[in-house]
């Protein structure tokens, strides 16, 4: 019996054998150059041959010799940042080393000299604003990101390294600097704004809460500045503080916040939404979908929230709006958010350049990606920015009470 599994076996390998020889061609996943691309029909080396056509002109015809051995490498560089600037993706990139060497270095300076606490990167003609810290100088100055600074000072970024950005940008305590912004609304209209910074240093806690008393009715405002590695004990430390303090609503404000991290997003969510409920899903394009789903918490569930969302919630705080408003049916209030449902990661080569690109896409429990769409509330309220500077009243945050008071009468 044992010799005949044996001799089955063995003409199984053989016709395995036969199928992937006779078959080779198109069970090929590793040769890229026999890779076709749908709409042209051509292999990726016909694809990119004109430029080894262009080099090899060069190298026999041109001129100075010595002139384009010595740019051969910049011109390289150029040409992959263009290629890849062409996806018309924000946040997938191609950096030198000269570019990546300060890449998002902003938040980790260890001297006396301050910044404006927005991280940034070089792209195209421009230095971008790819998150700014609530608080921040740069929130006081109403930078938001995406936001392209196209002149520091007196200085044109266009041909500036990112190193050089920062450089001129960071400086002294209370000095200013004097930043040109061009800005692009959803429908793509350009706007040119100035804008002067002061430097600070910033020392922000990641949760502040507050305790409103109104008409006999106790609202728990809850802020959260960041979504960092002490944020869920920071926030759990907060819920044990109000345990005798007998709420009964409360205010969420997720409001101009575009970090993210997402363990911790999904912790924060786990308070509110039930054990086993599905709070957001990964998708790849190389491997399995990855769902997080609510912990075991609860403590926060049965009391009635609201949360407040606008243009600049992003990325973790999209992925807990979403999952309470679709999960908890919880109302969210004010404006739309930002709609940046993408997580970038990146390959680093030998040189020192780097490809920062999305790898993946978030969707909400009910299988929505909002990337470049943004999340809709239920009530929309626009911030008075004029109200805010002359009086530094937060209007939403009055109407959010407002709102609250006559749903608990």
């Amino acid at each position: 019996m044992r010799k005949i599994n044996l001799i089955i076996l063995f003409l199984l390998g053989v016709l395995v054998g036969w199928l992937i020889f006779k078959f080779k061609d198109n069970l090929n996943f590793y040769n890229y150059n026999n890779i076709q691309n749908n709409s042209w029909g051509i292999t990726l080396q016909q694809k990119y041959s004109r430029f080894e056509d262009v080099l090899k002109i060069l190298k026999k015809e041109y001129y100075d010799q010595d002139l384009l051995l010595s740019w051969e490498k910049s011109m390289v560089d150029h040409a992959l940042a263009a290629y890849v600037n062409a996806i018309e993706d924000p946040y997938t990139v191609y950096m030198d080393n000269n570019l990546s060497s300060g890449f998002q270095q902003d938040l980790k300076w260890e001297s006396d000299f301050e910044w404006i606490w927005a991280y940034i990167m070089k792209k195209d003609y421009y230095v971008m604003i790819e998150e700014v810290l609530k608080d921040s100088p740069a929130f006081k100055a109403w930078l938001k990101p995406l936001d392209r600074i196209v002149m520091i000072d007196s200085w044109y970024t266009e041909k500036m390294s990112i190193d050089e950005a920062v450089s001129k940008i960071r400086w002294l305590k209370w000095t200013k600097v004097w930043l040109v912004i061009e800005r692009y609304d959803r429908n793509w209209k350009r706007e040119i704004l100035e804008r002067e910074v002061t430097r600070d240093k910033l020392v922000v806690p990641s949760v502040v809460s507050e305790v409103f008393e109104i008409a006999w009715h106790k609202l728990w405002y809850l802020e959260i500045y960041m979504v960092g590695e002490e944020t869920e004990n920071l926030f759990e430390r907060e819920i044990i503080n109000l345990t005798n303090e007998n709420v009964e609503w409360i205010i969420l404000d997720l409001r101009w916040n575009g970090w993210w991290f997402l363990p911790i997003a999904v912790e924060i969510a786990s308070h509110f939404i039930p054990s086993w409920k599905l709070i957001v899903t990964a998708k790849y394009k190389n491997f399995w979908d990855e769902n997080y789903y609510s912990k075991w918490y609860e403590d926060l569930q049965s009391l009635s929230t609201v949360v407040l969302v606008d243009g600049m919630t992003a990325s973790a705080w999209e992925i807990i709006a979403m999952a309470l408003q679709e999960q908890q049916w919880i109302q969210l209030i004010w404006t739309q958010t930002f709609g940046k449902w993408s997580i970038q990661t990146i390959k680093d080569f030998d040189d020192g350049s780097i490809l920062k690109y999305t790898i993946w896409k978030r969707y909400s429990p009910q299988w929505k990606n909002i990337d470049k769409l943004w999340v809709t509330p239920d009530i929309a309220v626009e911030f008075d920015v004029d109200k805010y500077k002359k009086d530094n009243l937060d209007n939403q945050l009055e109407e959010a009470k407002t709102l609250l008071l006559k749903m608990l009468n």
